[in-house]
């Protein structure tokens, strides 16, 4: 089983370390949504801990949209409205997937 474990671990590093930034943020989006599904807040603000400090200032246009959705994911999420917040989260990876032809 460790060694099981070990492969693992090793994917994934492997994994994050190989990916693009659009990448790195729709594994993101993936997390916040594994996050949710399990009913771990802690975990699933921290997604949007992360996908806030992400975000570029200098796109003036579409930044704030963004900081807005994330707001409302951590209200979700403090409300414990986690299935309504694993839905952004999984609507979010799809739209950004799909912006970044990303499998």
């Amino acid at each position: 089983m460790n060694g099981n474990k070990s492969r693992m671990d090793s994917y994934l590093v492997q994994k994050i370390m190989t990916a693009s930034q659009e990448q790195l943020i729709a594994y993101v989006y993936e997390s916040g949504a594994n996050s949710c599904a399990q009913k771990n807040a802690n975990k699933a603000r921290r997604a949007v801990q992360v996908l806030v400090q992400s975000l570029n200032y200098d796109m003036k246009e579409v930044t704030p949209t963004f900081y807005n959705v994330y707001r409302y994911l951590n209200h979700l999420i403090n409300r414990r409205r986690y299935n309504e917040a694993r839905q952004v989260f999984l609507d979010l990876k799809q739209t950004w997937s799909k912006a970044f032809h990303l499998n």
